[in-house]
C-alpha cells in the first residue's frame, strides 16, 4: 500500500537527508527518482549501477534495496522474459518516523531565533545567507527532531556537513547503534571501536557523545576510557582548512564492565591511593 498524499521528497532535499542521511541509500534513491515510469531498472541494472557507483558487492546491493524498502514503496513488476523492474513509485504506507519527518513552525522558529550560522557564524542581514534548520544527529543514525538535536546553519556549511557526513557512509550502521547506548564514555568507545584503528575526527565524536544527552566535557568522558584500560592516540591535522581538527583513534579496547560508572570511580580512587605518600 502506497501514501498517496505526499509527493516524493528531491533526491538532494533536506527531508530526504533528514531520513536517509549521509548514505549510499539516497545514491540509490537518487537513481530510481530519475529512473520513474516507464524507465525503471531491473535488479542487473541496480547491481551495475551501485557497483560502479560505489565499488559495492552484490550482497550489500541487495540489503541497501531491502533497506530502501522500508521508506518507499518498490514493488518488484513482473515483465517479460523474466526480468523484473522495480519502479521508486511512492512512500511505504509504514514507513518509519515518516510521521515525525516534518518540524512545527513553532520549534523551527525557535531554532533560527539567533539568525546566525552555528559553525560559521554568518548572518542573513549582514551576509546575505538563508538558514536552515539542521539535525545535529541524521534521523537515519537514531537522531530526532527534538529542538536539542536541531541547529541553524547556512546552506554552504549545511551542504559541507551533508558531503563530509557522506565520508562515514560505511560506518552508518556501527554509528547508529553507538548512539543508542546510555552511557556517553560507552557511546563514544563503541564508535572508535567501529572504525577500527582509523582516525575519527572530534566533531563526529562530540555529535556521538552527546546523542542521548549534551556533554559539556565529552573530552572528559573520552579520558574516562584510559581508567576502563583502554589505549587511544590523539593527532591535529593542520592542513584541513582554517581550522586545526584534532582525530582520535582506539590501538586497545577492553571489554565493558557491568556498570561503567563503577569501575571508573573505583580506578580513579585506586590510582589516587598508589600516589598517596606512604604513612599519610
Amino acid at each position: 500500500m502506497v501514501s498517496e498524499e505526499r509527493p516524493l521528497p528531491e533526491p538532494d532535499s533536506e527531508e530526504l537527508f533528514s531520513l536517509l542521511g549521509p548514505s549510499a541509500l539516497r545514491t540509490l534513491y537518487g537513481w530510481l527518482y530519475r529512473r520513474r515510469g516507464d524507465n525503471a531498472p531491473t535488479m542487473a541494472e541496480v547491481r551495475l549501477f551501485m557497483a560502479d557507483a560505489l565499488g559495492e558487492p552484490q550482497e550489500h546491493i541487495d540489503r541497501r534495496l531491502r533497506e530502501l524498502r522500508r521508506y518507499f514503496d518498490i514493488p518488484s513488476v513482473p515483465t517479460p522474459p523474466g526480468n523484473p523492474r522495480y519502479p521508486l513509485r511512492g512512500w511505504a504506507a509504514n514507513a518509519p518516523d515518516s510521521q515525525n519527518l516534518a518540524i512545527s513552525s513553532r520549534v523551527r522558529a525557535q531554532v533560527l531565533a539567533p539568525q546566525r550560522c552555528f559553525q560559521c557564524g554568518k548572518t542573513p542581514k549582514e551576509d546575505r545567507v538563508k538558514l536552515v534548520v539542521d539535525h545535529k544527529v541524521p534521523q537515519s543514525w537514531g537522531g530526532g527532531n527534538e529542538q536539542e538535536n536541531l541547529q541553524p546553519l547556512c546552506e554552504e556549511c549545511n551542504a559541507g556537513k551533508r558531503d563530509y557526513f557522506q565520508t562515514y557512509d560505511v560506518h552508518a550502521e556501527s554509528i547508529r547503534a553507538a548512539i543508542n547506548y546510555a552511557e556517553p564514555q560507552r557511546r563514544i568507545g563503541e564508535l572508535l571501536r567501529a572504525f577500527d584503528g582509523d582516525w575519527v575526527r572530534t566533531d563526529l565524536l562530540g555529535i556521538v557523545a552527546s546523542a542521548q544527552e549534551f556533554q559539556e566535557d565529552w573530552q572528559r568522558r573520552l579520558r574516562d576510557l584510559r581508567f576502563l584500560g583502554w589505549e587511544i592516540e590523539y593527532q591535529r591535522r593542520h592542513y584541513e582548512g582554517a581550522r586545526v581538527w584534532t582525530y582520535y583513534r582506539v590501538k586497545k579496547w577492553r571489554p565493558w564492565p557491568a556498570s561503567i560508572r563503577d569501575a571508573i570511580t573505583a580506578e580513579e580512587r585506586r590510582r589516587r591511593s598508589r600516589e598517596r605518600p606512604s604513612g599519610a
